[in-house]
């Protein structure tokens, strides 16, 4: 019971966090709009034929479409740069309004001097000048409504949509009524306008003058300085995508209309009130998402997957219940509906599941500022989904249209799984990493390298590293490799980059180290690119350490020379000192608390028996404690032609207070795995019982140089590998989520350590075997 009450309250607390708060603002608002939308057109559904419902339908479609098409997606601009924007934030609205509005109109007037030709229905209904005029006014009137919640949710006043909606849709309820009892001709598509209107004016007043400039006071001291290039570039991408979302959400039904008849799109703007209501329920927490993370962008990967999560807990029930129940929804508008829309809900019900994880990617691009998504997801999604429809209407009707919908979104949602999955194996995990590396180094383009300060003739060039959380190239004059540009954007990344930065600054500022430092890069400079860090660095010169390492006739300088490099840093900065609680809480109690995560529940006994002999092995040791390269292996080495080391690279894992030995421990084993064509795993294991003589006596000979007491080797060796799997497990989520990696080089290990590290036994032979 108090389990159960705790994670009631830890879920409740979890939606009390401002972005999921707005977020379930923006559902509730949606929400109730769709329930009194319902009501709405129920009562439409019984007071006018199914005809008049399907072209008053059309008609607002339409209107929908152009509005949401000719305000340049500006509400996700505003929504986007309206948070950071401090003072300047209420002119940066009124002039996105005065833009949208000015175009909004424009589009209006045109769409409907062009109905002849696309909708000759509308024409027969209004008559071209009532249809001219009703779209130039409702169009820039639907504009406004459609920004309004997007502001309110950048000021942090998304708890007012609901309130908004809500007198909206009473106020179109009873407009209906009206006209419906004034017989007057489209008079469905013009109670919806002017409840519109109605609603407009107050919340704009509001805004302008009072919400706007609270916020630019209240945000001031953290305002970043928001340009007209910025918001071009943004709305760019978003835009293109925006458009074809815009044909897909709103434009079906004139497809339908002219491929199926007017009934036929009667009953698809029914069955899409409900599929709306589902689709708008990751839109509202993805604006919130947008909202809060416009100003730490570092934190939008743990945002994305806690919006899918919590809108999938919120969309999958009601799609279900949705599918389940179709023919008895539909039966409640009338006969027709039922008959013609059953299977359509169905499918668009289901469809809005995918739709969650879609969503959340394209909001997640829109912080990002990544434009290949932000095209890339609704762009894919509106052509398969208007691309199968039109195919299939003439063979399956209206049901073509929920079929194209669940098909397309679920093509792509998988898709974006896949790019956003923590490890992908094989070949398509490697294409997904150069595509991230790619696309990133196109986002910082030329810009970037000169806020690094490089001369103008410089240019990026071939890829020298990196993955899913870092990218390395090459930089120089056309043809040349003159330095090393990196860049990261995840929030692991970052983190790393940032501290080689600062690690390299201070070992080439110690004095003690200017005889060693020509072995290091040096940072030619750092700037911040969109949302990527990015570092400039010395090329060093040097072959790949793994070539040295497997050239017979060069292992032997390559070894020999990395152990006297790192040494002699080690000897250079280390003090002595006694292990105490704070040591061994960050040497293996807290690593060992990474690595169990990654482990199942049966094997998390074993990590605290292998985390209690280590410490007993270590507690009240005089050790020596200095700068530790953190992740000395052979691919973070140089060598020059004759197998020397020639620099050590990758310095993001170095600190100034490490168990100085401790690199050599790893360093040794670990090219024996390399040289050998082994996991780190099974040699590491293979240690714990003996570690070879030659190997033990390098250790050993660290350690006297070092001074302090001589810990066994079995014992270093065990740390060594403790220190690289968890820090692989911390610094990467695609190494934490490898089961096969995992598996070879984690499990094996603590299947049997604590056992030898206790007796001394061999390594047991099915632990053994689980490495291979």
């Amino acid at each position: 019971m108090a389990v159960a009450v705790a994670r009631l309250k830890g879920l409740v607390q979890g939606w009390r966090a401002p972005q999921h708060r707005d977020g379930l603002a923006l559902v509730l608002s949606s929400g109730v709009t769709a329930a009194v939308g319902l009501l709405y057109w129920m009562l439409a559904a019984q007071m006018f034929p199914a005809d008049v419902v399907g072209v008053n339908a059309v008609a607002l479609s339409s209107l929908m479409l152009v509005g949401g098409i000719a305000h340049l997606n500006m509400s996700h601009a505003l929504l986007r740069f309206v948070p950071v924007a401090g003072t300047a934030a209420r002119r940066l609205v009124v002039l996105g309004f005065l833009v949208a509005i000015t175009v909004s109109a424009l589009a209006g007037a045109g769409f409907a001097l062009g109905a002849i030709w696309w909708a000759p229905e509308l024409v027969d209904v209004a008559g071209y000048g009532p249809l001219v005029a009703f779209f130039a006014v409702s169009c820039p009137v639907w504009t406004l409504f459609s920004l309004q919640p997007y502001v309110l949710t950048a000021v942090g006043r998304a708890t007012s949509v609901p309130l908004q909606n809500v007198v909206f849709s009473v106020l179109k309820v009873g407009l209906l009524v009206v006209v419906a009892l004034a017989a007057m001709p489209g008079g469905i598509a013009l109670s919806w306008v002017v409840a519109t209107a109605i609603v407009v004016l107050p919340i704009n007043l509001w805004l302008l003058l009072s919400l706007l400039p609270a916020h630019g006071r209240r945000t001031a001291d953290r305002a970043v300085p928001v340009t007209v290039g910025a918001i071009g570039r943004f709305i760019g991408a978003d835009y293109v995508g925006a458009l074809f979302w815009q044909a897909a959400m709103m434009g079906l039904p004139v497809l339908v209309l002219g491929r199926l008849g007017a009934e036929a799109a009667a009953a698809y703007n029914m069955v899409w009130q409900f599929g709306l209501a589902l689709y708008m329920v990751p839109s509202g927490m993805g604006q919130s998402m947008i909202a809060h993370s416009a100003a730490d962008p570092a934190q939008v990967e743990k945002a994305r997957r806690e919006t899918v999560r919590r809108g999938l807990t919120l969309v999958t029930p009601v799609a279900l219940v949705l599918a389940l129940g179709a023919p008895l929804v539909l039966a409640l508008f009338g006969p027709h509906y039922a008959d013609t829309g059953t299977g359509a809900l169905a499918l668009v019900a289901l469809s809005a599941i995918p739709n969650v994880v879609t969503a959340a990617a394209t909001s997640t691009a829109r912080v990002r500022q990544h434009r290949l998504v932000q095209f890339g997801v609704p762009t894919s999604l509106s052509v398969l989904t208007i691309g199968l429809a039109w195919v299939l209407m003439p063979h399956l009707g209206v049901l073509a249209v929920g079929l194209a919908w669940l098909a397309a979104q679920c093509l792509v949602a998988a898709v974006v799984l896949v790019a956003n999955a923590p490890w992908v194996p094989g070949p398509p995990g490697r294409w997904l990493d150069a595509l991230h590396s790619s696309a990133l180094m196109r986002r910082i383009g030329p810009d970037g390298l000169r806020r690094l300060g490089a001369p103008p003739d410089w240019s990026v060039g071939d890829a020298m590293g990196g993955g899913s959380e870092t990218v390395v190239v090459a930089v120089g004059p056309a043809g040349e490799r003159r330095a090393l540009l990196k860049a990261a954007e995840t929030a692991n990344g970052q983190q790393e980059l940032r501290q080689q930065t600062a690690v390299l600054a201070a070992l080439h500022a110690d004095p003690r180290l200017q005889h060693w430092t020509p072995l290091i890069p040096r940072v030619l400079g750092t700037a911040e690119v969109g949302n990527a860090y990015c570092v400039a660095e010395s090329l060093l010169p040097g072959g790949c350490g793994p070539d040295a390492l497997a050239d017979d006739a060069r292992r032997g300088a390559f070894l020999s020379s990395a152990v006297r490099a790192i040494s002699e840093l080690h000897r250079t900065t280390a003090t002595l000192r006694r292990v105490g609680d704070e040591e061994l809480d960050a040497w293996v109690h807290q690593r060992f608390a990474a690595l169990a995560r990654t482990l199942p529940a049966g094997l998390r006994d074993e990590t605290a028996r292998i985390a209690a002999a280590l410490d007993a092995r270590l507690r009240g040791q005089i050790v020596a404690v200095g700068w530790a390269h953190g992740d000395y292996l052979p691919v973070n080495l140089l060598a020059a032609p004759d197998g020397r080391v020639s620099a050590i690279v990758d310095w993001c894992t170095a600190r100034p207070d490490g168990l100085s030995v401790l690199d050599v421990a790893t360093f040794v084993p670990m090219a024996e795995a390399m040289a050998s064509g082994e996991e780190f795993g099974p040699v590491v294991l293979r240690w714990l019982a003996q570690v070879p003589r030659a190997e033990a006596e390098v250790i050993v000979g660290c350690q006297h140089a070092l001074g302090g007491n001589v810990l066994a080797p079995e014992v270093l060796v065990l740390l060594g590998w403790l220190e690289h799997v968890s820090a692989c497990v911390s610094r990467s989520q695609r190494m934490a989520a490898n089961p096969v990696w995992n598996r070879r080089n984690v499990r094996v290990v603590v299947q049997g350590a604590a056992e030898l590290l206790e007796a001394g036994r061999p390594a047991p032979a099915a632990a053994m075997r689980a490495g291979r």
